[in-house]
């Protein structure tokens, strides 16, 4: 069952617009997010159903990967800037569901070009914003590795908790899905960094040291959490029990493995990259993650440990790789932060009429399509079985039901 019609994929990707920062949560910007939250949607089913990707091939060919990078950066520096100006007007609003679909706006964008960027001609039609988008998944990424905001419950049920801490607890869980998301996304950037700009590879080899991140992920392994005394892997979009005998490599971990193997198997990367005593002393401790568990689930890991090992037996170089280049900085985020400097509070006044009003709940009430068919796909959240919105409250009697009021 599709989820639109050919028609309205058309139509939808034709008009598909850049947000502005001060629009964000307004019924307009509403709209705009029913409109690629459906898209999301249709390309994840053309995908997982191994159909013709028509979604993919429009967006690629209306030219319109730029804005998706723009709406994902446009609702990182909203929640940056805009939501703590927002908690300080109102610190205890009556309802969390307005604030949710602005942020997991950002999840819908990035889990589109994530599909998009599996395919080498979407990496090629990233054009010019290929480092705007590096720099937002790297953003993203870092912050999964820091693991400042990964201290959240996923299995547990707080209903005693004010409006604004569920709102920071969604926050946290929407930063981590998306940096989880934007693994892949690295992946398919070094998978195809032949079609991507010398800056592109400069940041990652010089700017950010793309393997360095990799050895911190694998080593600390954020997907994997413990709560209730049980341990609990993150894996395709939801948190599972995992067992003591569980042998599931998570995609991302797979990704992240994958994509260290690229980066010193391109000549592009690996030229360009210094191996130092620290940066050596890292990658060899990788060496004992590969075992043999891992080698049979990606044969294509025994190059990578060969190379390791390789690398272990040779003397670190004393020249340095460093290439001298003009460097390029990224547009989209730097525009955004120069033509909304200063603004944020006044911003979020404006914004706080609508998001936290009576309105709010119409509008919310109209993205109920939208979300009816939400636990197939990106989010593993109960649902209203009256309204379809988030819900936090479970019927006393079934034990099934779950409604966002009384």
């Amino acid at each position: 069952m599709d989820i639109i019609s050919q028609s309205e994929i058309d139509f939808f990707i034709e008009h598909i617009q850049e947000s502005k920062l001060n629009e964000l949560g307004s019924k307009k910007w509403y709209e705009s997010h029913d409109r690629l939250q459906k898209l999301n949607q249709q390309a994840t089913l053309e995908a997982t159903e191994n159909r013709e990707e028509y979604i993919k091939d429009q967006i690629i060919s209306f030219g319109k990967i730029p804005i998706i990078v723009h709406e994902a950066i446009c609702v990182t520096i909203w929640r940056e800037k805009v939501l703590p100006e927002l908690l300080n007007i109102s610190p205890n609003p009556k309802q969390s569901f307005t604030l949710y679909f602005i942020l997991f706006h950002e999840t819908v964008a990035v889990g589109l070009l994530q599909k998009i960027l599996f395919h080498e001609e979407g990496v090629q039609a990233l054009g010019n914003y290929a480092l705007d988008l590096f720099d937002h998944i790297i953003f993203s990424i870092t912050h999964l590795a820091i693991g400042i905001k990964n201290n959240f419950a996923f299995n547990t049920k707080i209903t005693d908790t004010q409006v604004s801490e569920e709102i920071i607890e969604h926050s946290h869980k929407i930063q981590f899905e998306v940096g989880i998301c934007c693994i892949g996304i690295m992946f398919n950037m070094i998978l195809h960094i032949k079609n991507l700009s010398i800056s592109v590879t400069t940041r990652m080899t010089t700017n950010n040291d793309v393997p360095m991140l990799i050895c911190h992920l694998l080593n600390t392994k954020p997907w994997i959490k413990m709560e209730n005394n049980a341990k609990y892997i993150f894996q395709d979009n939801v948190w599972k029990t995992m067992n003591a005998n569980n042998n599931i490599i998570p995609k991302q971990e797979a990704h992240l493995w994958l994509s260290l193997h690229a980066f010193f198997t391109s000549g592009e990367l690996c030229n360009n990259y210094e191996i130092t005593q620290f940066r050596k002393k890292n990658l060899m401790q990788l060496q004992h993650l590969l075992n043999d568990c891992l080698l049979d689930h990606i044969p294509v890991l025994i190059h990578l440990k060969q190379s390791l090992y390789q690398m272990s037996l040779s003397e670190v170089s004393t020249i340095s790789k460093r290439p001298i280049l003009i460097e390029i900085n990224a547009e989209i985020k730097s525009n955004i932060l120069n033509t909304y400097a200063n603004k944020w509070k006044k911003i979020a006044r404006v914004q706080a009429l609508y998001l936290f009003g009576n309105e709010s709940y119409n509008i919310a009430k109209s993205l109920s399509g939208t979300y009816e068919h939400i636990d197939h796909f990106e989010i593993n959240e109960n649902i209203c079985a009256t309204c379809k919105l988030p819900a936090k409250n479970r019927c006393s009697k079934c034990k099934n039901q779950w409604y966002c009021s009384r």
